[in-house]
């Protein structure tokens, strides 16, 4: 079948500084219904394009960044095992703060080279909503995130930096296993905005998918960076 999907303008949160990452800005409607994180790299003709992102955010100390690209399918992010993606690349513009609340680009156009789709997952409406607060883990080297695991309405976007707290068994999050954006429970905690992560809370997580069962570990959070609850808020089908 032909791919059918609209191109549309897909909001991304910017994470990271060593290495870049992309989360998508979903809501519960298509085309825009899919939870996907990217590992990117940058390219401007105004210069070395992440160092100008990274000098920018340690400046201003400013915890949101997004990107708002040309319209494009996300679909076209991924291919079938063995092809390769009918997209790459894109273009857009970043932004210190939110694209559409204010913020002030920064680097316009900026040339975004995908690395690797650490996730890509459509929100299914059947789906049940998690006993317990669920992240995704990604990241490299000394930079650890934690995204939420986004089910159903209504729902929340959010994402924090972690570190493993000395003595647990944080050096399971190598990065051969991060890069496949494992899935964390939270124990003792609810899925609901409210009983999200906060800064300086330490709290004990375990791999759902994505790593090795039966290990405990304890991660700490460092910085809140990202947090949106009025796009999750309600379900919107097509028909």
């Amino acid at each position: 079948m032909p791919n059918v999907e609209p191109k549309a303008t897909h909001g991304m949160v910017v994470m990271g500084e060593e290495t870049v990452y992309l989360s998508h800005m979903g809501m519960f409607m298509d085309p825009h219904a899919v939870q996907n994180v990217l590992e990117v790299t940058l390219r401007s003709a105004a210069g070395d394009a992440r160092q100008l992102y990274v000098d920018d955010r340690r400046t201003t100390g400013t915890a949101v960044y997004t990107l708002a690209p040309e319209p494009f399918r996300l679909s076209d992010l991924v291919a079938p095992e063995g092809q390769e993606p009918a997209l790459t690349s894109f273009t857009g513009t970043l932004f210190r703060g939110h694209f559409e609340r204010g913020g002030t680009p920064i680097l316009d156009p900026v040339t975004v080279d995908v690395r690797r789709v650490v996730r890509f997952r459509r929100f299914d409406h059947d789906d049940p909503r998690p006993g317990t607060l669920n992240y995704l883990a990604y990241g490299k080297g000394d930079e650890l995130f934690l995204g939420h695991w986004i089910t159903r309405a209504p729902d929340f976007d959010h994402h924090v930096a972690v570190r493993a707290v000395p003595g647990g068994a944080g050096d399971v999050l190598t990065d051969d296993v991060l890069r496949e954006g494992p899935r964390l429970e939270i124990a003792g905690r609810a899925d609901r905005p409210e009983d999200r992560l906060h800064e300086s809370d330490q709290v004990t997580v375990r791999f759902l998918d994505g790593g090795p069962a039966g290990i405990d570990l304890r991660l700490a959070v460092e910085r809140e960076f990202y947090e949106e609850e009025g796009d999750l808020a309600h379900e919107m089908h097509a028909h």
